[in-house]
């Protein structure tokens, strides 16, 4: 187990589309109530972990908490966890309008090598439509005053298939992220998900989402725009330069062991399964009385297990390594529910080749909705 993740649920304000365990931050006060949580949280477990190789600060927006306390962070979770390695890779994600250079300057200073800024979009419009508290011209600013305090290392979160966007209007803004050159580029097609404003509007009938035709042509404008720049495609909404993949969120694909802090985060350890309170103040409570953040524990089947494995796995382009899945579990993938796989092999969604079995382009523009069949 060499990855941490960090939980931090505050925002500017909750947008439209987010269905992410994330909340407007009330004060100073609340931010400090729970970085003193997390610290006691931290505190509370000893792992003698030899060496860490990936720290993720997610959220919410990481980057509103003050310098201060994430350096506070990361010094307990060095003087708990485990030594941070000189090559780890230790990302904060950034709303583009919660930094400037001096914040930029000292968040490098205090360790932070790799920043994702949530741009979203560079269309006005867009960004109101979702409820972003950032304008384009902040997040250019962000990624320029980032360069320049020494961040080698910087992702963008694009959204396409939103509602009145038009397949231009997407070209147009992975032009301009593209101009910028950022080492990662994460595009995501929006999903309509559960007690958020955008599913409230849509069932309302106050706006229409993108058809399915459109989504696939920006996709497939993606993948070739993004190939044709240099980036390579390694997961269903993720592109790279190379040696610039994500390590914490490989970590994550390939199936591994992560230890998670902070209200809502997830730990996977050996098989086992935990995950903390959700509601900040209840996570804040349930420390503060000496009790177990924990809400949630299990112990994943082999079914399960192997289910996840193929499920995380087909969504990595380079598939999954029939050797190595034949020498981890004791039989071939496609022994797994073999109906499943005769489907996606009548429906021309696998390719299979050099020892590897993979989605083609048609596979992974379905893939949430093919992989769903090999849940146990």
């Amino acid at each position: 187990m060499n990855s941490v993740y960090i939980h931090i649920p505050f925002c500017l304000a909750k947008c439209g589309y987010c269905g992410f365990n994330s909340r407007p931050l009330a004060s100073d006060v609340e931010a400090e109530r729970y970085c003193q949580a997390i610290l006691k949280e931290i505190g509370n477990r000893k792992s003698g972990i030899d060496i860490l190789k990936t720290i993720y600060f997610g959220g919410g927006t990481p980057s509103l908490l003050s310098v201060r306390q994430l350096k506070d962070i990361l010094g307990t979770v060095r003087e708990n966890i485990g030594p941070i390695g000189d090559d780890c890779e230790t990302t904060i994600e950034a709303n583009p309008g919660t930094v400037d250079i001096y914040k930029l300057s000292d968040l490098r200073e205090a360790g932070f090598d790799r920043l994702s800024l949530g741009v979203q979009s560079f269309d006005p419009d867009l960004l109101k439509l979702m409820g972003r508290r950032h304008t384009a011209e902040q997040a250019l600013a962000a990624f320029r005053d980032a360069r320049q305090t020494g961040f080698g290392n910087i992702s963008l979160d694009l959204i396409f298939a939103l509602p009145g966007q038009s397949l231009e209007n997407w070209e147009t803004d992975l032009a301009r992220a593209l101009d910028l050159g950022p080492e990662h580029i994460s595009l995501y097609s929006l999903t309509y998900e559960p007690d958020t404003e955008f599913t409230r509007q849509k069932e309302q009938g106050r706006f229409t989402p993108a058809s399915e035709e459109l989504e696939e042509e920006m996709y497939l404008a993606a993948i070739e725009t993004m190939g044709s720049a240099g980036y390579q495609h390694y997961e269903v909404s993720n592109f790279a330069r190379k040696n610039f993949r994500s390590r914490h969120n490989l970590n994550y694909w390939m199936g591994g062991d992560y230890l998670g802090f902070g209200a809502g985060a997830h730990s996977h350890l050996d098989g086992k399964r935990w995950a903390n309170q959700k509601d900040p103040a209840q996570y804040i409570a349930a420390l503060k009385n000496g009790n177990s953040p924990v809400e949630m524990e299990e112990t994943l089947t082999r079914d399960q297990r192997i289910f996840e494995a193929i499920f995380l796995g087909l969504r990595m382009v380079d598939g999954i390594a029939v050797g190595e899945f034949e020498k981890k579990w004791g039989m071939a993938p496609a022994k797994y529910l073999p109906k499943v796989w005769r489907k996606l092999e009548e429906n021309y969604y696998l390719e299979k080749e050099g020892g590897r079995v993979r989605l083609n382009i048609e596979g992974l523009l379905l893939s949430d909705t093919i992989l769903a069949d090999f849940a146990p």
